[in-house]
């Protein structure tokens, strides 16, 4: 975590330096779109026959880049995220899940550094975001206890084989529930930093619009939970998406006044 904490304060100076440059810039804005793949980093090794597992969601976002040397330029991408998880768990007790679908609006701030020929670029970016968990929505199975199944292996006649459960579903029915999630105040974190790596590929067919596709990797540096209960395990996102996207250059067109006439007097 301190390891982080270093790596996110060299990003903000970073950023003061290369503000600090004195050039004339140029502006380009943008869209880009694609998919995420997110991890829950927790400690399940104190619940039984438990695993947590990725799950896919979307991404979209605005870009704006402030190109401030062909090599270089600093980019904003405000957008929406899903970093979407599922627990489950295993053996006989296979079946019964949870998976977590969370929406988040996201304001990433990179450094981006360009290498390569003038049409044909790969980039690297370095960066942090800050994001605010807007909604979530859970959905899974779990035994209902107090409804057993008709099925009952040990009520055959003695002559016949001894059938044994092979889930906990042969046992009971399942119960499937799908609903919004509620947020706790005391419980859960809505606010969330962290740093964000990319790589990618640019493609400039002309000097006003680029083409791109984008690796680029969120870790979280907040806990997505509040500290509110004694031993509780730290739950930390990790996303990875795969993004496309374009962006044209912005032309700022200024009117030059016209001069003023020069008035001439005459003395009598």
């Amino acid at each position: 975590m301190a390891v982080r904490k270093k790596a996110f304060s060299s990003l903000a100076i970073l950023f003061m330096l290369a503000l600090s440059f004195h050039v004339n810039a140029q502006l380009y804005i943008g869209v880009e779109a694609g998919g995420t793949q997110n991890y829950l980093m927790t400690n399940v090794s104190s619940l039984n026959a438990t695993e947590i597992v990725p799950k896919n969601g979307l991404a979209i976002s605005a870009v704006i880049e402030y190109k401030v040397k062909d090599w270089f330029s600093l980019e904003a991408t405000p957008g929406f995220i899903q970093k979407n998880y599922q627990m489950q768990r295993t053996g006989y007790y296979n079946g019964i899940y949870e998976k977590t679908t969370n929406d988040y609006l996201q304001l990433p701030l990179a450094a981006k550094f360009y290498f390569g020929s003038k049409k044909l670029k790969g980039f690297m970016t370095l960066g942090g975001y800050a994001a605010y968990w807007t909604s979530s929505h859970i959905k899974g199975a779990m035994p209902n206890i107090l409804n057993q199944t008709a099925y009952n292996p040990y009520a055959y006649e003695s002559s016949d084989p001894v059938v044994f459960s092979q889930t906990v579903f042969d046992d009971y029915i399942p119960y499937y529930y799908d609903r919004k999630y509620q947020f706790d105040k005391i419980k859960d974190r809505r606010l969330e930093f962290g740093v964000s790596p990319g790589l990618g590929i640019n493609y400039e067919p002309s000097s006003n619009i680029s083409f791109f596709a984008e690796f680029k990797y969120y870790d979280a540096l907040t806990d997505q939970q509040k500290n509110y209960q004694y031993g509780q395990d730290a739950r930390y996102n990790e996303t990875g998406t795969v993004l496309i996207g374009f962006t044209h250059k912005v032309h700022f067109h200024c009117k030059k006044k016209a001069p003023k006439a020069k008035t001439t007097t005459t003395n009598n």
